[in-house]
């Protein structure tokens, strides 16, 4: 899909007290992911059980119809835009603000054919300034970004913006669970399994004490369903995977 013109707290802003590296944020962020970007695929997979696959391919057969103009928000090495190409999508842009994963995701793209990578391209862009213009798409999905995004509300306007009347919108991500025994295994892993497996995997261990933080740090199912609310979009449906550790938020842009 060639690139047209341009025409977290509850409101999904950081929290008080969220991890701050010490710098900007949104920089310290691109950063981090691009030193990931050579092992981001095989982290996913041991980290998820190689489940993560099959979320992105749920949450593409959930959203997209025939011919849809569909953007990829944070799209790193392109698995979720791979999949919207795969579920009938017309056109796919998958974008990233880390230059590595978006070249990664090129490469992908160009060892693919037909349904699997065809209808897909990638470009360097911030989700809270899409190079797209207004109304010029039929969906708008991000897969495991949400809650790394600075300002989640101004992203979400975006997608509002960039979104026609009735489009839709998907966001899969990992909410804070709110309490219980799950949630207390689930902060078990991530603090302490995570980290150790980036670390052994990728060797960059900062990042991988991050990713745990930035779950402890995002807003949960019911909080993000408020805020895509706020945001102008009716929210059909949520999904709730892993037991709640992952959840698949699904809407349609309302009018303001």
């Amino acid at each position: 899909m060639e690139l047209p013109p341009r025409g977290a707290d509850e409101r999904g802003r950081a929290r008080p007290g969220a991890f701050d590296p010490g710098v900007d944020r949104a920089r310290y962020v691109r950063a981090m992911f691009a030193s990931i970007a050579p092992r981001y695929d095989v982290v996913n997979a041991l980290m998820t059980g190689g489940r993560h696959q099959a979320w992105r391919r749920l949450t593409a057969r959930a959203l997209v119809r025939p011919g849809d103009r569909v953007v990829d928000v944070g799209c790193g090495t392109g698995d979720l835009a791979f999949a919207c190409a795969a579920a009938g999508a017309g056109g796919v842009l998958g974008v990233d603000f880390a230059a590595p994963m978006v070249q990664r995701a090129r490469e992908k793209a160009a060892r693919r054919s037909g349904a699997a990578g065809g209808g897909v391209s990638f470009a360097v862009a911030d989700a809270t300034a899409l190079p797209l213009a207004s109304g010029s798409l039929d969906a708008w999905c991000s897969a495991f970004v949400a809650r790394n995004i600075p300002d989640l509300s101004a992203a979400l306007s975006e997608a509002y913006r960039v979104l026609r009347p009735s489009g839709r919108l998907a966001i899969l991500d990992l909410p804070r669970m709110e309490g219980g025994p799950l949630a207390r295994a689930g902060r078990i892993y991530m603090g302490g399994v995570v980290p150790l497996l980036g670390r052994l995997v990728s060797g960059h261990h900062e990042a991988y004490s991050y990713l745990p933080e930035s779950v402890g740090r995002f807003l949960s199912a019911r909080e993000l369903t408020a805020a895509v609310r706020r945001a102008g979009f009716r929210v059909s449906e949520v999904r709730l995977l892993a037991l709640g550790g992952v959840s698949l938020h699904l809407a349609e842009r309302g009018p303001r």
